[in-house]
Parts: structure tokens; C-alpha cells; sequence
């Protein structure tokens, strides 16, 4: 039997109901609102912290606001318009009186103190309401209430409450019980990376994550096999859900590629799960109530489709007293233009020729290459670090591995057959200089960088630069002489045949304006190119991608840009598309038609998000196999203008407003 997530194109809408919502809720209300947006999946508040329905269970607390229609209502009028009703359950708090009665159930920080949030008490992940009592509620929920999926919201280990406040990891008695007993060791008192006990204990996390995530899943799958389970991605079923959100505390720029980071990776990982990547309407937990511009939430939403995932919008409370209703025209108009042509996302795959991997490291380095791939119009894909060996990478001529110093000895290995068999790795910083744990190694993992010996590391090279001795392959660089560094600096010793090119000018004066001039410049290298088997790598010592997402100087994109193509032999996609709009490809099964989406970033401005600039005569130009039968713009309804010349297929769009969806019918 097909899992029906998986033939269905799905638009959900996430009201985060508050308890109160409850107590005038009318489900036929539920399902016209529903139906306004043309959604056709629901999430709604179930179980957890707070039931959502008469339970019987008596640490299960029972929300007293259950005047309005019943869950059993809502889902029954859902049903019968054709939508689908997700499940949101959440484990992580307890209300202060079920404490009471178990105050083993609490997480503990360093002294032993419970958090306590508006009278709702952080449980451990180890302790025995989640590991027991949990599953029980799941039970009663699922046997008594004819849902479709499940998700869990704030799974896992958590060390922050709703302000943000940092509590430490957890210390009660059973997680130092189980600490112990897997590794003999007391917990350790913060996170630090260079302390050994930590990195056990992050292994003790993922393990013990692993274990409660296999235990919930068979537990649910076992009984009820037609509930779609969210992100439990070792089973490879389900639906990955995530967000793009804002924080009013987070460090700036706001991330632009949000969503389709999200939903590429999720994509390139796990093609066998839905990726269902949510726009938050709010702007941060202290104003759920006011929400963000429009048109970031369009431009999230064009992002999540553009790279094959679905449609997702939450918000808190109900659609019909929500106080900001800024935002619905502008996600009505991507749910109904789904709507119009969900037959056309079906069963799409990426075309692409570059992978970046993804990994827990430095996401500043990992973010300035996707920026270059992304804004270079190069196709990529992205795949996570945890399931980079699941997957075939026959398609890919390039692979990018940005700073990610934690990499298991299998993973190095295979990035060198890779290499060995033809392919390009492009590798940055300390790539590989540490095992899956984050214990140090002497150097990288992997041999085809050709990396002898590390001599040093300089923390900081502010100040210094990079200089050309020819610009061979530099076609970017005509009128520049120097690319500037910042950030660390590997000094290392290369393999007899590998290639240094450009050289080291370390940090020097830059103040007063008078002693403004360098006079030394050594052979360390910008980068260094190591032929391997019948491909190479490049080696690059420092970090131009979390340089370039922090400043955005195209003197150091450029430096990436001409990595790329003139080295690595990227092609990007051609035509007079500016850097402000995303391209994706996507194929149909049996290759029948191909989708092109172009998404227009333009309205991207400091850090504000407006309507984007209406683009006009565009050419874009990609490879085709074969001369197209047509080319239709899904957005604009209207056939489009193109060329096929030797292969190349050159498409005219007289107008590009947020994003348009070029269908290329090849049957």
C-alpha cells in the first residue's frame, strides 16, 4: 500500500491553537478557512503539555477550555472536504501540578533547579515521562482520534526556555545513571568542544536520541501504519518539517536562502520523505502576535517549492481571530497557484552537478557557498553530513566540503574514491581535521587533498591578503591584484605534486595611514590543487565562504566563482539573470517535462524583505538532450519564447515577478 504523503501535494496550515482557542472553536469555521487558502493538510495542537481532548489518563492535563467543537469534530468536517489533520503533540514540559506528583521527570541543570516557564516544567528526554508515559498519551490519542501524521515539536535535548535564557545541559539523576553506564564518566559542567568528556556526551545524545526515536517510531508504526510520523528521518518515511522563522536576539543578516536551505537539504538527503519547510508568520516567541512582511513569507514559500518541497504555513491561534492578517493574500496566492498545478510537483527530481554537504560545523563557511552556487546560478544540491553515505554521487562532477573539520574515516574515504574516479572535492579550513566525534586528528582525513603536515594555525589573519603571481584562471581578477583574508589561516606542508597557487601576505600595518604597506610575502598558498587518481582536489586554507557571507565583498566571492568554473569545470546556467534570482531544475519521472524555477530575491534589502522588482526581458540558457515540444510559464499561464541551437535551449520571459515556473514538455 502507497503512503498516502506520498501521492498527495500537500498545503499545510499550522494553527497553533492556544488553550483558550478552544472555547468557542467551530470546526465548520476550521474547514472554510481552510479551504479559502485551498490547504489541504492541518496541524493542530493534540496532546502533551496540554490535552487538547477529554483524556483519562491522570498525567495527561487536561486543557479546561473544551467548550467549543470537539478534536473528533474538527477531524470528521476535515475529512470530509478532503483534508488531511497532522497531529502536534509536545513532550518536552509538563504542567508544574503533574510535576508535583513526579519531580523525577524533570530536567535538572548543573545545581540540581527544575526550569519552570509560566508554570510549565522542562522534562528530560531521559526520564521516565518521556521515555514511558509519553508513548501512553500517543496511545490514547491516536486509538481515540482518526489522525493522519504526528509531529513532535521541541524533541530532544533542550537547554533553553522560551527567553532564550541557557540552562546548562541536563544533570538529573537519570542521565548521569546513563552517562555512566555507557561510558563511565560523570556529565560534563558545560559544552566545550576541546574537553573530551564533552564530545562523549554528544555522542551519548545522538545515541540516546537514536534509541527514543526508534522506540516512538516502531511503537506508532506498529499499531497505526497509515499515520504519517514526522522527523524521524533514520526510517526514511514520513515528512521532514522544519522552519523559517526570524528572533528578534539573532545576529544579522537574515539568512535570504532560509527556506530553500532547508528544503534542499532535506531534499538531497531524504528524497523518500516529504519535505514539508514552514513560513512562521510571527516575528519571535515575544510577539506571536504581529507577523513578518509579507513578502518574506511569499519568497519562503517560492523558495520551499522551487527546490521540491511543499507548501507549510503556521501561525498561532485560528485563521478566523488571527489579530496580523497581513500575510494571508500573499500565502493564498502561492496555496492557490499550487493548487492550480499540483499535478506538475509530482514525483520531481533535482538536476544538479554540484554537491555541497552539510554538516554541524561552521555554518557561516557553509552558508557563503551556498550564497556563490546559489547566486553564480550554478544547480547544486545539498545533503547532511548523517546521510551523505546513503546516497549515489554519479551525477555530481564537484563536491564542496565548507570547514566541516568532524568526518568519520568511511566518509573520508569515500570523498577519495570520488576524487580517485574523476570527480573535484573543494575542501576549506581544518576540512576533515577532526574524527565524527571531534576528536582532533594531525591533519585531514582525507589523502587527495595531499596535505603532509600542519605546521600551524593562525586564529586570526586579520590584515593580511593574498597575491596573485599569474592570474591563470582568474578571469574575474582583471583589474584586482589581491584577494583580502580574515579568519583563520592553516599554514601547512603540501604533497610534492600538488599545485600552491597565489601567496601568503601576512598581517601587517594597517594604521596610520602612512605605514600602510606590506614588504613581506611568503609561499603559503590561497589554495593548492592535488591531482588524485584520474580527478583532484582543491585545498583551500582559510575560509572565504563565512568571509563572504559576513561581508559580501565580491572580491571574495569572485575567489570561489573562478574556483568553480575555471578550475573545477562547474558550468553555471547562462543568460542575463541577475544574481538576485534563484535557479532550480527539477525532472519528472520518465523525464517526460522538466520544471525550471526562477525565484526573485530582489525585494531581499538590508534587512528588510519587500515585494521583489519586476525583472523584464530575461534570457536564461540550459542543456537539453532533446528539442523541447514547449515551453509554458506556469505562473504567467502563457507559452514562452525559446531557441534550441546545438543542445542549448534559450528561454525569453518578457516579465519575472516573485518567481515563475517554466514548464519544458519534451513528450
Amino acid at each position: 500500500m502507497t503512503d498516502w504523503w506520498q501521492t498527495k501535494q500537500w498545503r499545510l496550515i499550522q494553527t497553533n491553537l492556544r488553550e483558550t482557542d478552544m472555547l468557542d472553536i467551530s470546526a465548520a469555521r476550521v474547514v472554510a478557512d481552510l479551504l479559502e487558502f485551498r490547504a489541504n493538510v492541518l496541524m493542530i495542537n493534540a496532546a502533551g503539555i496540554i490535552a487538547s481532548y477529554p483524556t483519562k489518563l491522570p498525567f495527561h492535563f487536561q486543557s479546561p477550555f473544551l467548550t467549543g467543537d470537539s478534536l473528533h469534530d474538527i477531524l470528521d468536517a476535515c475529512h470530509a472536504a478532503g483534508i488531511r489533520v497532522i497531529a502536534r503533540t509536545d513532550f518536552s514540559k509538563v504542567r508544574r501540578p503533574i510535576y508535583e506528583q513526579h519531580p523525577d521527570w524533570a530536567y535538572r541543570d548543573a545545581k540540581g533547579q527544575i526550569v519552570d516557564y509560566n508554570g510549565d516544567v522542562h522534562v528530560c528526554i531521559n526520564g521516565p515521562y518521556q521515555q514511558h508515559y509519553a508513548l501512553q498519551i500517543i496511545e490514547e490519542l491516536l486509538e481515540t482520534h482518526d489522525f493522519d501524521g504526528i509531529f513532535f515539536n521541541m524533541g530532544g535535548y533542550q537547554t533553553r526556555d522560551y527567553s532564550g535564557t541557557y540552562h546548562g545541559i541536563c544533570h538529573c539523576a537519570h542521565c548521569q545513571e546513563r552517562f555512566g553506564e555507557l561510558y563511565g564518566l560523570n556529565l560534563p559542567s558545560g559544552e566545550d568542544p576541546a574537553d573530551p568528556v564533552f564530545r562523549a556526551y554528544r555522542q551519548f545524545k545522538q545515541q540516546t536520541v537514536s534509541e527514543h526515536h526508534d522506540r516512538v517510531y516502531r511503537f506508532i508504526v506498529d499499531r497505526w501504519p497509515q499515520i504519517a510520523i514526522a522527523n524521524h528521518t533514520q526510517f526514511r518515511r514520513g515528512f521532514i518539517r522544519q522552519e523559517s522563522n526570524t528572533a528578534i536576539e539573532r545576529p544579522l543578516p537574515h539568512w535570504q536562502y532560509d527556506a530553500s536551505d532547508n528544503t534542499r537539504w532535506a531534499v538531497g538527503s531524504y528524497p523518500e520523505m516529504v519535505s514539508s519547510n514552514t513560513s512562521v508568520d510571527f516575528i519571535d516567541f515575544p510577539y506571536r502576535h504581529v507577523a513578518v512582511s509579507p513578502d518574506q513569507q511569499a519568497l519562503r514559500l517560492a523558495q520551499s517549492l522551487a527546490n521540491g518541497g511543499t507548501l507549510d504555513y503556521y501561525l498561532i491561534g485560528r485563521l478566523d481571530n488571527h489579530e496580523d492578517r497581513s500575510g494571508f493574500a500573499a500565502v493564498k496566492d502561492l496555496f492557490h497557484y499550487h493548487a492550480a498545478h499540483e499535478d506538475e510537483y509530482v514525483g520531481l527530481h533535482p538536476i544538479a552537478e554540484v554537491l555541497l554537504l552539510k554538516g554541524e560545523g561552521n555554518q557561516a563557511e557553509y552558508r557563503g557557498w551556498y550564497r556563490v552556487l546559489a547566486e553564480e546560478h550554478i544547480l547544486f544540491d545539498v545533503v547532511r553530513l548523517d546521510a551523505a553515505l546513503d546516497g549515489a554521487w554519479t551525477k555530481y562532477s564537484t563536491i564542496v566540503l565548507p570547514a566541516i573539520e568532524a568526518i568519520s574515516d568511511e566518509l573520508a574515504s569515500r570523498l577519495d574514491r570520488f576524487v580517485e574516479d574523476g570527480g573535484a572535492l573543494i575542501a576549506t579550513g581544518k576540512a576533515g581535521f577532526c574524527d565524527e566525534v571531534g576528536n582532533p586528528r594531525p591533519g585531514s582525513a582525507m589523502a587527495s587533498l595531499g596535505i603532509d603536515e600542519v605546521l600551524a594555525v593562525q586564529d586570526n589573519a586579520r590584515g593580511a591578503y593574498l597575491k596573485f603571481a599569474d592570474k591563470e584562471g582568474f578571469s574575474r581578477f582583471a583589474a584586482t591584484d589581491l584577494v583580502y583574508v580574515d579568519g583563520p589561516y592553516v599554514y601547512a606542508a603540501y604533497a610534492e605534486d600538488a599545485e600552491p597557487r597565489m601567496r601568503f601576505v601576512p598581517p601587517h600595518h594597517f594604521g596610520p595611514p602612512e605605514r600602510c604597506y606590506y614588504s613581506l610575502v611568503v609561499d603559503h598558498p590561497g589554495f593548492v590543487a592535488h591531482p588524485f587518481g584520474r580527478g583532484f582536489a582543491i585545498t583551500i586554507p582559510w575560509l572565504p565562504g563565512a568571509l563572504f557571507h559576513r561581508q559580501g565583498h565580491p572580491n571574495t566571492s569572485w575567489f570561489c566563482a573562478d574556483l568553480l568554473e575555471q578550475f573545477a569545470g562547474v558550468e553555471p546556467i547562462a543568460g542575463t539573470l541577475p544574481p538576485q534570482v534563484e535557479v532550480t531544475l527539477m525532472e519528472s519521472e520518465g523525464g517526460s517535462y522538466q520544471l525550471l524555477h526562477l525565484v526573485n530575491a530582489s525585494g531581499h534589502f538590508g534587512n528588510s524583505f519587500y515585494a521583489p522588482l519586476r525583472l523584464r526581458d530575461l534570457e536564461v540558457s540550459i542543456r537539453c538532450s532533446a528539442r523541447p515540444r514547449s515551453v509554458v510559464g506556469l505562473r504567467s499561464g502563457s507559452p514562452l519564447g525559446y531557441t534550441w541551437l546545438g543542445s542549448t535551449l534559450t528561454i525569453h520571459l518578457n516579465e519575472l515577478g516573485l518567481f515563475e515556473a517554466v514548464k519544458i514538455n519534451f513528450a
